[in-house]
């Protein structure tokens, strides 16, 4: 998946806007995502930048680890599949 597909996939789960996810992805982009230091950190700038509270930072969060986390795991089940 490509930047614009998980901006788009963000959007659908989240409901907010594609301007608000680019932001989203952006602040995302910044760290290494895997790690509990960084995901304190992360949420932390999600409500700085963002301006979203403490339970929606970490809604975000989620919804996007596991957005990725999904296309990792279908990349490695599929390594050669055409990517769209």
């Amino acid at each position: 998946m490509n930047k614009t597909g998980f901006i788009k996939e963000l959007s659908k789960q989240t409901g907010y806007n594609e301007e608000k996810c680019i932001v989203i992805n952006n602040v995302i982009e910044n760290y290494f995502i895997f790690g509990r230091k960084n995901k304190d950190k992360i949420i932390q700038d999600l409500q700085s930048r963002v301006g979203l509270n403490e339970d929606d930072s970490e809604n975000v969060y989620d919804i996007s680890m596991k957005i990725i986390t999904g296309e990792i795991k279908n990349k490695l089940k599929h390594p050669f599949k055409s990517q769209d």
